[in-house]
């Protein structure tokens, strides 16, 4: 009898066993199966004017790209047509969410969502693309089974509508569903140019007005997905203005906002549980020319901006308390006019990948021991892409 009850057990605990290899095999095949020697991928949006695509370019170790095969991948919507003169600025066009890589199409008012693929490939869920509840979409933000896209309706496309903020639900096989209630709308022509949640989800942030005096706005996130605003909330930037991409400090209580008119990094405290936001200390100047965008590293020890008027990287060292130091700054070869913009640090830490958007360019940095960035060499760096127009956007994996 005694020998009869071991063998239960034993049998029960392989049942266990198998079980739990099964489920962590199946969780496994969700993530992105790398192939031809590439450490990982580099997605970002052509933004052409009828057939809106997403670029994938493979990543190599010496950080160098490839374009993979059937690359642009058609994302079902329009680009963002630039008029002679015109601008737009966003962060945050194209994310990675585990299996899903969500991303706009602002020329129609649209959000793809595909399935990320062997080898870096994609392939759009069903229903793809889904309406983003406003006009020019150019900003999304993913955490657990939230979305939120802002719309930021730019003056060229149309004058008369409203920017807003406006929430999704997204399922397990990527399908977007709208939350009743969810949009927040904002000044005309003051536009959100970027949405992004705390690291727990607790908190979404976005910053508004870039092109006047430049608003951060704080919300807490209902358990319905609706947003309540922290009281304060907008905080205007006093000294420097203009603010386009932020970052979250890993801890979440603290916010790494970019101001161009000044070329500088503001610091502010955020309340984990009410919202609210403080500014902290002054503004950061890099002594350069219109910081606009953000990435922090990996280890969040480090915040690069991309300097759009000088074309350049700037590295600030990141203290726990949100403290700042300028590194250093380093220039991007190869522009044309003002033409520096989204940024993204490689998951490793190895390498900074900046856009061009007007040359249509990816350049590549390596990033040193003393953590600043250096252009790869001439015949490395940067990239010509060959499709499409005004690139935006940067997602890695």
């Amino acid at each position: 009898m005694k020998s009869y009850w071991l063998r239960l057990v034993f049998a029960v605990m392989m049942i266990s066993a198998t079980a739990g290899v099964s489920t962590h095999a199946a969780r496994m095949s969700s993530a992105p199966v790398f192939a031809n020697g590439h450490t990982g991928y580099v997605y970002t949006l052509n933004n052409d004017g009828q057939n809106n695509g997403v670029v994938v370019l493979g990543r190599n170790s010496d950080g160098t790209l490839s374009e993979v095969e059937g690359s642009p991948f058609a994302a079902g919507g329009k680009g963002l047509v630039v008029p002679s003169g015109g601008d737009f600025d966003a962060q945050g066009a194209i994310r990675i969410h585990g299996k899903h890589l969500i991303a706009t199409n602002p020329g129609s008012n649209t959000i793809a969502v595909f399935n990320i693929t062997a080898g870096g490939k994609l392939e759009p869920v069903d229903g793809s693309p889904f309406a983003s509840g406003g006009v020019t979409p150019l900003s999304v933000s993913v955490h657990g089974d939230l979305v939120y896209v802002a719309n930021q309706a730019v003056d060229f496309v149309n004058p008369n509508r409203k920017p807003n903020i406006t929430g999704f639900r997204i399922s397990d096989d990527g399908k977007l569903m709208a939350i009743p209630g969810s949009t927040i709308e904002f000044t005309r022509g003051q536009g959100p140019a970027q949405v992004e949640f705390s690291p727990k989800g607790g908190i979404l942030a976005v910053t508004e007005g870039f092109q006047v005096d430049g608003k951060i706005h704080s919300y807490v996130v209902q358990p319905s997905g609706v947003l309540k605003e922290a009281v304060g909330s907008p905080f205007i930037s006093r000294g420097v203005s203009g603010t386009v991409g932020f970052s979250w400090m890993m801890d979440g209580l603290h916010l790494l906002v970019s101001n161009f008119r000044g070329s500088a990094v503001t610091v502010f405290t955020v309340d984990a549980m009410t919202g609210a936001i403080k500014l902290k200390g002054r503004p950061y100047a890099n002594n350069q020319g219109a910081a606009c965008w953000t990435a922090l590293s990996p280890d969040g020890d480090t915040l690069y901006t991309a300097n759009f008027v000088s074309n350049s990287i700037s590295a600030y060292a990141v203290k726990p308390d949100g403290t700042l130091t300028l590194l250093g700054s380093a220039p991007r070869r190869k522009v044309m006019g003002n033409d520096t913009k989204d940024i993204e640090v490689s998951p490793d830490g190895k390498y900074l990948y900046a856009i061009g958007p007007l040359a249509r360019q990816i350049a590549v940095f390596a990033i040193g021991a003393d953590r600043l960035p250096k252009e790869l060499p001439a015949e490395q760096s940067p990239l010509s892409l060959k499709s499409g127009q005004w690139t935006t956007g940067l997602a890695l994996n």
